[in-house]
């Protein structure tokens, strides 16, 4: 850095120092008195994102847990909404509402950083909260089009077996190989060196074709679709569509704010962060964020939370991978410099200039995903615009340890 960036990231760290809100404690369990400045910045809010810069760390997901509390009991949020699969989570909707069901089983239809003891807590947690407030309850709600499970290839499987017995090997191999992506996603096995090779979007568009050659019922043949679909609209596949994805998840959030609701909105901050434009660590090429039509609707009734860390251990989903600390010049590295191991920070308190240039930016910010790899750490972090913009507040703990997978 020049000496005029250092003066400036002094100037920073002085400011987060002397701003920041120490926090009493990461775990939900614990009383939320200290969170009530918070509370105050999100009492107008319709919506509140919570974004995460990992879902491997416990304390991030724990944090976000506490707020989740904070906003349900203080706030009167009574919708949690997640980018996931909306048929699948209608089960997890179905235990907390009623408490049918058993929450391990609905956890393991979501996508596979959700399967977490963390969540499960949460889970039980909103489960309580209903049992006690069975007038005014609490919902999840899944933001995505109804997708291919697991279920589908087994129930295209049992379907060719009987159908045409002769050609259920050849369906098995293609089944057998690329159904490891609901476990492992293609790209992240592409980035650790497991991929088998060929296109898991080429095997399914082949399944689908063997099963359409064989007698079929339209369901099952419906089920073999949904299958090339996934994986035709995957990362490895260069079929993600963000802006259907955006669409989709505002125009179900703002139907149900026409009824008063409010909603916490819990997912990575690539999707609450209000940014017009933002550039990805890899894999995508920029977009605009669902959180920046949130609040481009919303206007202040839309609420962005950053919950940031310095460094610690991800090993539960990235298996050996410690993360080090912040590269220099980072919004992170200022973040973790300057206040309490565990605080919180209103990104619009009063700020002299130098610090406002900060915000300005342009910040790197670490976001650990799928294809996180410790040593190329450098690699993983995305270019924020105006920090105060894309961020209302920062919620900050210093160490990470290891999310529990289920």
């Amino acid at each position: 850095m020049t000496v005029r960036d250092d003066e400036i990231a002094a100037a920073a760290r002085r400011w987060i120092g002397a701003n920041a809100h120490a926090l009493a404690a990461t775990e939900p369990g614990e009383p939320l008195t200290d969170l009530e400045p918070l509370a105050a910045m999100a009492a107008g809010a319709e919506v509140v994102g919570i974004g995460e810069t990992t879902r491997a760390g416990h304390e991030v997901v724990a944090l976000g847990h506490r707020v989740l509390r904070l906003l349900v009991g203080d706030l009167g949020i009574r919708v949690l909404a997640i980018q996931d699969d909306e048929t699948a989570v209608e089960s997890l909707d179905a235990y907390i509402r009623t408490g049918e069901g058993d929450p391990r089983e609905a956890l393991a239809g979501l996508w596979v950083p959700w399967r977490t003891r963390e969540m499960l807590d949460v889970v039980r947690w909103a489960r309580s909260f209903n049992e006690r407030h069975p007038s005014d309850p609490l919902r999840v709600i899944g933001l995505d089009a109804p997708s291919a499970r697991p279920e589908h290839y087994r129930a295209v499987i049992d379907h060719v077996a009987g159908a045409g017995g002769h050609r259920l090997a050849e369906l098995r191999d293609h089944y057998d190989t690329i159904v490891t992506a609901h476990e492992v996603p293609e790209h992240v096995q592409r980035a650790r060196g497991t991929h088998p090779g060929r296109p898991f979007a080429e095997r399914a568009r082949d399944a689908y074709d063997l099963v359409a050659s064989l007698p079929h019922t339209d369901s099952v043949l419906e089920r073999a679709r949904l299958i090339v679909d996934f994986h035709s609209g995957g990362f490895a596949a260069g079929g993600f569509d963000y802006a259907a994805v955006r669409r989709r998840s505002v125009e179900a959030m703002t139907s149900l704010l026409r009824d008063g609701t409010k909603i916490a909105y819990w997912e990575g901050l690539s999707f609450t962060a209000n940014a017009a434009r933002l550039e990805p660590v890899a894999l995508l090429e920029p977009f605009q964020s669902v959180g920046n039509e949130l609040r481009r609707r919303l206007g202040a009734g839309y609420l962005s939370l950053l919950i940031g860390f310095g460094h610690g251990d991800v090993s539960g989903l990235h298996p050996g991978q410690r993360v080090p600390a912040p590269m220099a010049g980072s919004a992170d590295a200022e973040l973790a410099a300057a206040g309490p191991d565990l605080y919180l920070l209103d990104l619009h308190a009063p700020r002299p200039g130098a610090v406002a240039a900060w915000l300005r930016g342009p910040r790197g910010l670490r976001v650990i995903g799928g294809i996180y790899d410790a040593a190329a750490d450098s690699g993983h972090y995305l270019t924020t615009g105006r920090l105060d913009e894309w961020f209302d507040a920062v919620l900050h703990v210093r160490t990470l340890t290891p999310t529990s997978l289920l």
